[in-house]
């Protein structure tokens, strides 16, 4: 059962880059990944043309100061041998995705006894499109 969801929204005409973070806050996975990435002027979902990158990883807490983190932070702990990569899909493939390990979650994953944070970068926002992350927490403590 979905406990908990983390959004986080992105818009091309404020920049094309989103950098973001979601810690665990108790859950002890990571049920679903999506985002939708959609075109300001129609409200459709845009295609290949247009889909920005995406790439998601857990990576150490100690590089992560908090949600907000900057995106030099943020870069800083995807560029770090400790990151474990979840999910990274090339700019011009996947403007729409859900994802889910199909029964189970994706499990928290801890380094040195603490849980790890998922990291977000978002790559290629294209002008007049805008969209978001969702992120759905399993657990018994969230």
């Amino acid at each position: 059962m979905i406990c908990r969801s983390s959004i986080r929204r992105f818009d091309g005409d404020a920049g094309s880059t989103l950098h973001t973070a979601a810690f665990t806050r108790g859950a002890t996975g990571l049920r679903f990944v999506s985002w939708a990435t959609i075109d300001k002027g129609t409200g459709l979902y845009v295609d290949k043309t247009k889909a920005p990158a995406f790439s998601i990883a857990w990576v150490p807490a100690e590089k992560i100061t908090d949600e907000t983190s900057s995106a030099i932070e943020i870069d800083a702990a995807l560029a770090d041998p400790d990151q474990v990569p979840l999910i990274v899909v090339p700019k011009l493939e996947l403007p729409v995705a859900f994802m889910s390990d199909d029964g189970s979650a994706f499990p928290v994953v801890g380094i040195k006894g603490q849980a790890m944070v998922l990291v977000a970068r978002v790559d290629g926002i294209d002008l007049g499109t805008h969209g978001q992350l969702t992120f759905g927490w399993v657990g018994d403590r969230c």
